[in-house]
């Protein structure tokens, strides 16, 4: 089966259960960009994780990512450890589009009649590469938790920022020691000279 397969049938049991009616799972989890705030210069690289804490009986989840596309660009995503510590697990990396600014339909769920997850974690792993100065968002959006009844989990979302700074080259400045050393070098070519005109 295809990948972009694989996206659809998990969207469309996403979909099913989230507007199935069910009733919602009480907790108060929260997902979260981290670290919060960070700073890379012009093509250098920034690491984020996409993380949760105080969930209870994750099963199951899909998120989006949304940056400025001016400023960085997202080069790759794996999956964080906290699901997978829970049993087996098929992780889809989100869709990166560098044009758009996402990285769209992350997804990734346990496999078997295993309970979900409890505790905080890492969902998965994002890496940006820096392009022109400046800052930008690194928002969640379409963010979706299961249980392991394909109940929906409450949860609230924090957003991070990544700022990108030129790669200025400066040049050092020279020692004493090597002011020093080519001073030593003129006096010294002088009292040549001087030895030389008598």
């Amino acid at each position: 089966m295809k990948r972009s397969t694989y996206k659809t049938v998990f969207a469309a049991v996403v979909l099913l259960f989230v507007f199935s009616g069910r009733a919602f799972a009480d907790g108060s989890a929260v997902v979260s960009v981290q670290p919060t705030s960070s700073t890379i210069s012009s093509g250098g690289t920034a690491t984020v994780d996409v993380e949760i804490s105080g969930v209870s009986d994750l099963y199951a989840f899909q998120f989006d990512v949304l940056f400025g596309a001016a400023n960085v660009s997202a080069t790759s995503e794996i999956e964080g450890s906290l699901l997978s510590s829970g049993g087996t697990t098929f992780f889809i990396p989100g869709t990166i589009d560098n044009v758009g600014g996402s990285v769209t339909a992350t997804a990734d769920t346990l496999i078997g009649s295993v309970s979900g997850v409890d505790g905080s974690g890492t969902l998965a792993v994002l890496t940006f590469t820096g392009l022109t100065p400046g800052t930008t968002s690194i928002d969640l959006a379409n963010v979706f938790l299961l249980d392991s009844s394909f109940n929906s989990i409450d949860f609230t979302t924090q957003d991070a920022s990544v700022t990108v700074k030129s790669s200025v080259i400066t040049t050092p400045e020279p020692s004493g020691l090597l002011l020093l050393g080519i001073g030593l070098i003129g006096l010294v070519g002088l009292a040549r000279r001087g030895v030389a005109a008598i």
